[in-house]
């Protein structure tokens, strides 16, 4: 849970906490999928802007902005997300602006609160979008799309966010969380970690042309039919019961 009164929003400390706690999912085997929500009524409200109007630069800087190869904080915690092996649910309780859009944007799958409202007010604020949000945004949403939110920096309410795909459902707010739950239950329960994995990697790998995508579905359902959890799903199948899968030696992966 993002968890940083009042609106969760981020700080460099505030991120870092984040990917640890991503870390520390990916590490455990006993977690099949995750969901991700703010705490309070806003999911999260991106940077922390509130010392003024050299907040933001400033925090860049205390975050080591001069490094080499630096990512920023939103960047960090997508690259955590991506890493996951296991499917990750964004509950968006309430807004979700700036870091915090970008955030969802990495979630495989996300339902939002029916009065939750997107933004990447990013040239409103005289930088650029951040967080691979050029890369997701348009393959959830369409180019077209895609860049009238980046470009305009405009609001988007949930029942555009919703028309666009960006968002699965719209529920009231004191659902969203309840049947996101729901969701990552059902992947818990019912589908094999590793089949799982394989799917979302596949998904990422974003293969350009069918017939790459052919190939690489080919060769990963070879390996996947060769394992335990095949037969195990199939006999669970036949025999209507739920199914009795392994966990995997592993719950990371390299985006």
């Amino acid at each position: 849970m993002l968890d940083r009164p009042p609106r969760n929003a981020l700080t460099a400390a505030f991120a870092e906490a984040i990917v640890g706690a991503l870390d520390d999912v990916g590490a455990d085997r006993r977690v099949r999928a995750m969901v991700l929500t703010g705490a309070g009524r806003t999911f999260c409200a991106g940077a922390d802007l509130l010392d003024g109007p050299e907040s933001l630069r400033r925090l860049l800087e205390d975050d080591g902005a001069d490094r080499p190869g630096y990512r920023e904080p939103a960047a960090r915690i997508v690259t955590a997300i991506r890493r996951l092996r296991v499917p990750v649910i964004a509950a968006v309780n309430g807004d979700a602006a700036g870091g915090g859009a970008t955030i969802s944007l990495a979630a495989d799958v996300r339902y939002a609160a029916a009065g939750a409202r997107f933004s990447f007010p990013f040239t409103r604020l005289g930088v650029c979008p951040e967080g691979a949000s050029t890369y997701h945004l348009p393959r959830l949403v369409g180019p077209g799309r895609a860049a009238d939110w980046l470009l305009s920096g405009r609001r988007i309410d949930a029942d555009e966010a919703l028309a666009a795909g960006l968002v699965s459902r719209l529920l009231p707010a004191d659902r969203v969380l309840e049947e996101a739950r729901a969701w990552a239950r059902e992947v818990a329960l019912r589908c094999s970690p590793a089949a799982v994995a394989a799917t979302r990697g596949l998904l990422a790998a974003a293969p350009d042309t069918p017939e790459a995508a052919s190939a690489a579905e080919s060769r990963t359902l070879v390996e996947l039919a060769a394992g335990p959890d095949c037969p195990e799903g199939v006999s669970a199948f036949l025999e209507r019961r739920d199914p009795r899968f392994r966990p995997v030696d592993t719950l990371s992966r390299t985006p």
